[in-house]
Formats: C-alpha cells, sequence, structure tokens
C-alpha cells in the first residue's frame, strides 16, 4: 500500500490594533459579514468599552460592548481579567477560553507574560506582540481573526482596498 500525500487546511491568524472604535466597528462587520469561516476575538482595556464622554452607546443603541458580543460570535461571553502590565482587560470571542483558562489560581491572561506567550501562541512575531500589548496599554482594541489561509489572504486583500491597511497576517 503506498503512502499519499494530503495537505491538511490549518488556520491562521490576522490581527489589527484600532484606536478608534468607530473604525474599529466598522472592520469588525465588514468581518462578520464576509463569507468565509473565521473565529473574531477582541481584547482591550475595560474602560474602552465606554467611549468618550462617558457614553456607552455607538449611536444604534447598542453598547459596545453588546455590539462587539452579536459580531464575535454566537454566544461569545464577555470576560475581563486583571493584567498588571496592562490593567483590566476585556476579552469577547472565542480565544476567552485561552486567555481565561487557570494556571494554579489565576488566569493565563492575568500572568504577567501570559497575553504575550498567547499572542506568540497563535503564531504572532514577537513585534507584533510586543506592538499589539504596548497599544492595548494606550487604549487600542486588538482584534484577532483565525481562519484558513486563503480566506484570510482574500479578506486582507479586501480590507486594504478601504482604508483599513497594515493588517498583520500571521
Amino acid at each position: 500500500m503506498e503512502a499519499s500525500d494530503s495537505k491538511s487546511a490549518s488556520k491562521h491568524v490576522f490581527s489589527k490594533v484600532f484606536f478608534d472604535y468607530h473604525q474599529f466597528l466598522e472592520v469588525a462587520e465588514i468581518i462578520h459579514n464576509y463569507p468565509m469561516e473565521y473565529e473574531l476575538s477582541v481584547l482591550g482595556r475595560t474602560s474602552k468599552l465606554f467611549p468618550a464622554q462617558g457614553k456607552d452607546s455607538i449611536g444604534n443603541g447598542k453598547t459596545v460592548q453588546n455590539h462587539i458580543q452579536e459580531l464575535t460570535a454566537i454566544g461569545s461571553k464577555f470576560n475581563s481579567y486583571f493584567n498588571p502590565e496592562i490593567v483590566h482587560i476585556f476579552i469577547i470571542g472565542p480565544l476567552s477560553s485561552i486567555f481565561l483558562n487557570d494556571l494554579e489560581g489565576k488566569s493565563l491572561g492575568a500572568l504577567s507574560m501570559g497575553p504575550y506567550g498567547i499572542l506568540r501562541g497563535l503564531g504572532i512575531s514577537r513585534k507584533m506582540a510586543n506592538a499589539h500589548l504596548s497599544a492595548l496599554k494606550k487604549g487600542g482594541y486588538l482584534l484577532i481573526v483565525r481562519g484558513f489561509e486563503d480566506q484570510l489572504e482574500d479578506l486582507k486583500n479586501l480590507l486594504e482596498l478601504g482604508r483599513f491597511n497594515r493588517i498583520a497576517l500571521h
């Protein structure tokens, strides 16, 4: 019996940081409506769930938190944890379980180097992982999409046609 090679489709990740929540939500909507198999997760400082001037809605009566939950996955729950490097962080989406995985009484994301290790484990380069964590500290939203390479490449091209450039594909 001869052996045969078969390529298995592995998932890849792309990530992008946004400081403008309207732009972030616009891109999340595009991803949500794009016809592909994907997992969308979002991280940010909990203080960013309530946009400027103390308002907690995005103009259509939905809170930022509720809107992100709708875009990430059915049944996605809002979770948060404290990280000594970044302060209070929220996570919404399928990657929540990784960041909240209990390690001797603490969530993995709550460990000083936890978020960095998780991002590296997802395939994000050292440079990008450090840049993402720095952006989170400054109040950015980190959008992470896991999907198949060809679909992510198509999505990346679609987003680059608009004003959403410099998306990191890993």
